[in-house]
């Protein structure tokens, strides 16, 4: 729905450490590496069954570009000259719902 759809967006990598440990090293962060979650809206590990704690920069863009495109081309909002082609003009992505994160895994 409309709730799903957004504007802008930001994708963040972390280091080898992760994220966590970056915000931990900031001292000018007002929040532990442990918090760090609440400075996104949402968190997503991008290849949950990697195998290895480390994955390239590049591998990493081209994985989470692969797995996120689908959603924001169903819920970016689209600019005013895209708003401007006729809906039979345009092309139609369909995608499952898939989660992403392995948070949500019960064991």
């Amino acid at each position: 729905g409309d709730e799903d759809r957004f504007s802008h967006l930001i994708i963040v990598f972390g280091g080898v450490a992760g994220i966590e440990e970056s915000v931990d090293a900031d001292e000018s962060m007002p929040l532990s590496g442990e918090d760090s979650k609440k400075m996104f809206d949402v968190w997503v590990n991008i290849a949950p069954y990697q195998g290895s704690r480390t994955i390239r920069t590049e591998e990493a863009v081209f994985i989470t570009l692969s797995r996120l495109s689908p959603y924001i081309a169903k819920n970016g909002l689209a600019s005013e000259a895209e708003k401007a082609i006729p809906m039979k003009q345009k092309a139609v992505v369909k995608t499952d719902d898939v989660e992403f994160s392995d948070e949500a895994i019960s064991e």
